[in-house]
């Protein structure tokens, strides 16, 4: 399987802590059946930023560790990179945000609580400069939760969506575990993915996820999110992309911050 979002580089974020848990969680992908991992550090602010062009060399460094260690697992540079206001000024420089740095396909974060302030503009300004938008974890944000059809314009326009595996399983609790299936069905998922930051909690496993989604969903619609799109990603090549018009459930549980808002 090819996992594109990880949080697996040493001492850059909030993933791992230092090069033995970089290679701990080398050895659980492995043991679960991962064989290319992406490394998309958080890109959040200036700072991080200007840390950019130190991502490839620092996947050079952790992958001659894997090798000394003969931990069978290929890693690719990225970023999980939040729509800031300077982000196209960034991108028209050259900055290597893209996953694998190939310039194709851009991981895009947005915050749990809200969504950010002309995304939509955004993503189809990458879109003009050749960049396809990936929406890391739309299941887990809020206003997504509350009305996924807001989603709607940006996948018909090509907008790729990764679900992580523990809202698959439903370790984020019901309303993302639900909204995830919802986007499934909509056909409008593209990746299933990690988003591993340690060894615990958020591990870097797809299996038990994938085991979910092949009982619900299918071989075809599983081996497409866990290795097939990925392969067309590390190719450069066009993920197919056919999603439904929006159809909305019978009734999609509220999130916990929107029952208590609301007092039921």
């Amino acid at each position: 399987m090819i996992d594109i979002h990880t949080h697996i580089l040493p001492g850059v974020d909030d993933g791992a802590a230092d090069l033995a848990e970089s290679l701990a969680m080398a050895r659980l992908a492995v043991e679960h059946g991962t064989t290319v991992l992406f490394a998309t550090p958080h890109v959040s602010d200036r700072p991080e930023l200007a840390r950019v062009g130190q991502i490839a060399g620092l996947v050079a460094e952790l992958q001659a560790a894997l090798a000394r260690e003969e931990i069978p697992l290929c890693i690719e540079p990225g970023a999980e990179v939040y729509p800031l206001e300077n982000l196209l000024a960034e991108v028209d420089k050259g900055l290597p945000l893209t996953l694998g740095q190939r310039g194709r396909y851009l991981l895009l974060d947005s915050p749990f609580g809200s969504l950010p302030m002309g995304l939509s503009q955004t993503v189809f300004l990458l879109q003009t400069r050749g960049i396809t938008p990936i929406l890391a974890h739309p299941e887990r944000v809020m206003p997504i939760q509350q009305n996924p059809q807001v989603l709607e314009e940006m996948v018909q326009r090509g907008v790729l969506l990764q679900i992580n595996a523990t809202s698959v399983l439903g370790r984020h609790g019901e309303t993302a575990q639900e909204t995830a299936f919802l986007l499934l069905r909509q056909r409008w998922v593209h990746f299933l993915a990690s988003d591993a930051h340690s060894i615990r909690g958020r591990r870097p496993t797809l299996d038990a996820a994938a085991q979910e989604l092949r009982a619900q969903f299918g071989d075809e619609v599983t081996t497409s999110l866990t290795l097939h799109n990925g392969e067309r990603l590390l190719r450069d090549e066009e993920v197919p992309s056919d999603p439904l018009p929006y159809t909305p459930p019978p009734r999609l549980k509220k999130s916990w911050f929107t029952r208590l808002l609301h007092g039921n």
